[in-house]
């Protein structure tokens, strides 16, 4: 039995390009990991979330960042194209999956909202030209970003605005005193 209390897609103020996407998903309600993330995320809280695989994280994330960035070249004033949103995932295949999902909700806004994966073991030179375009969000692994922030292909100080670390592991050390 459906929640009656339950948000739906169409109750949660997304564009119809993204309701459209989401529709051609066949999703016809947001998983609970989606109903309640999108909207904390779309008022612009941070968030820590925890859900079993196959939950819909991904969606929970992209949606809300998708939402943003539409928004914000909609009625905000004209800036300069750069990289907005970063997502970082642990391994190669996380990023096809993630930039996967993140492209199929950005299906009907792709001239406004891009996406590229640097994760991918393409030499370098390719990716540079990918990232010189200065694509909206990029995925990626935490090495390969951080290679390319060193290789000055990547530049985030003046425009990241949405940081999502997906399914990363905390590494903690104590030093031995």
């Amino acid at each position: 039995m459906a929640d009656p209390e339950a948000l739906g897609f169409e109750h949660m103020g997304l564009d119809p390009r993204l309701l459209q996407a989401v529709t051609d998903l066949g999703w016809s309600r947001p998983t609970l990991i989606q109903e309640k993330a999108i909207p904390l995320a779309l008022e612009g809280k941070d968030l820590l979330a925890r859900a079993r695989t196959g939950s819909g994280k991904t969606a929970a994330y992209a949606i809300p960042m998708l939402q943003l960035l539409l928004h914000r070249k909609a009625v905000g004033p004209v800036v300069e194209q750069a990289v907005r949103g970063l997502v970082l995932v642990p391994t190669k295949e996380l990023a096809r999956q993630a930039q996967s999902m993140i492209q199929q909700l950005a299906t009907y806004c792709a001239r406004d909202v891009r996406v590229a994966n640097v994760s991918a073991a393409e030499d370098s030179a390719s990716q540079r030209a990918v990232l010189m375009e200065k694509p909206d969000v990029v995925v990626g692994t935490p090495s390969r970003i951080l290679s390319h922030l060193q290789q000055d292909n990547l530049k985030l100080r003046d425009s990241l605005e949405l940081l999502v670390v997906d399914e990363l592991q905390a590494a903690l050390w104590y030093p031995s005193s």
